[in-house]
């Protein structure tokens, strides 16, 4: 990556973080890009030179943040998800500490940026990432264990990830006061009550 890449990169990041600042005091409807190029401290071209409009700079500071918890979240001995039809059931389970930890801590570590995301889920679009999840990740391993009915698959996915998505924003909204073992040992038994496979 040459100088002006990194620069310009930089800057988009900047204008990310002040689009996050931004969140913790006003919907984002409410936001306009005046406001993030004061918070960014750059000008108004500046802005226009990386995004249209503020909701590309939300899909670019949505997309930062997935990719930073990817390069963040490491786990012990990871399951290669590549072909995930040859994968046995047993490596099919991520309701377990050795998935579920890395996760929590990494949420632990963001809870601010959680904080705004659980605050603003609907406008970082969170359905459409759980839609995503569901197609990539779920139905090949529901798939796995016989389960072929996406419609089934979908709702039942769509009650799985509110469901975790309850405990972790109740969590984050408690500031990640309760132990993370405790957490996770929550997470897991209602995964496993909750599952057909």
């Amino acid at each position: 990556m040459n100088r002006s890449e990194s620069k310009f990169q930089n800057t988009a990041a900047k204008m990310g973080s002040a689009l996050v600042t931004l969140l913790e005091s006003k919907d984002f409807q409410e936001i306009s890009i005046m406001d993030i190029c004061k918070e960014a401290g750059v000008n108004r071209s500046t802005f226009y030179a990386h995004y249209d409009n503020t909701y590309e700079l939300l899909q670019g500071t949505y997309q930062s943040l997935v990719a930073n918890f990817l390069n963040e979240c490491t786990f012990d001995d990871p399951v290669d998800l590549s072909d995930m039809r040859s994968l046995s059931k047993d490596d099919l389970n991520f309701a377990t500490p050795k998935y579920l930890l890395p996760y929590l801590k990494y949420i632990q570590a963001h809870k601010r940026l959680f904080k705004i995301y659980a605050e603003n889920a609907r406008t970082f679009e969170a359905s459409k990432m759980d839609d995503y999840i569901i197609e990539n990740l779920f139905v090949p391993i529901y798939a796995k264990h016989g389960v072929t009915d996406k419609k089934l698959i979908y709702y039942m996915q769509k009650f799985f990830l509110k469901g975790v998505d309850a405990v972790i924003n109740e969590w984050v909204r408690n500031d990640c006061e309760d132990d993370i073992l405790f957490i996770c040992e929550i997470l897991m038994t209602c995964i496993r009550a909750n599952s057909r496979p």
